[in-house]
């Protein structure tokens, strides 16, 4: 074949990467256990409230002491009894499940959709292994005799948990 119309070719189907019009590059979440994909979603308003919608409490306390950036105190304190049921604040996936970290006593993480981790800390007892699925208000851990401490995570920054618990 000729050189010159392989070469024409090869311009020619190239030629459409080459543009610069608006709304030709279309990205979908694909992030586990999501329901509906970024194109379904028309307003973000609803997005956001559908988000804050899907999360609840960890545990049935007080807040104790809440997240403070200034203070460098990047979760909730709940004021809790020895005994009380911890339970997941959303859907999600558990990625961690142990004791690794002393000062956080047994832990357990959860990878949630869209980035989002929550951070059980100071349990008792876990109720839950790495691996396991879980359901927005599964019990999964029981609290110990110090104050249990809550975290949540976008990614890996820490963010405010009353924004959308």
């Amino acid at each position: 074949m000729d050189t010159k119309l392989i070469t024409l070719v090869v311009f020619i189907c190239l030629s459409g990467c080459l543009t610069n019009q608006p709304g030709q590059v279309v990205v979908e979440e694909k992030s586990f256990n999501m329901v509906e994909s970024s194109s379904q979603v028309s307003k973000t308003q609803s997005k956001k409230t559908d988000v804050k919608k899907n999360w609840s409490l960890p545990v049935d306390s007080p807040i104790q002491k809440n997240y403070s950036e200034k203070d460098g105190h990047y979760g909730l304190t709940f004021d809790n009894a020895p005994g009380q049921e911890v339970r997941s604040v959303r859907k999600g996936e558990v990625v961690y499940s142990g004791d690794r970290m002393a000062s956080y006593g047994k832990m357990i993480i959860i990878k949630h959709a869209y980035g989002f981790y929550s951070i059980y800390n100071q349990n008792q007892e876990l109720l839950v292994s790495e691996g396991d699925a879980i359901e927005k208000g599964e019990l999964i851990a029981i609290t110990g005799d110090k104050p249990f401490y809550f975290e949540m995570k976008k990614y890996e920054e820490p963010i405010n948990p009353l924004k959308y618990l």
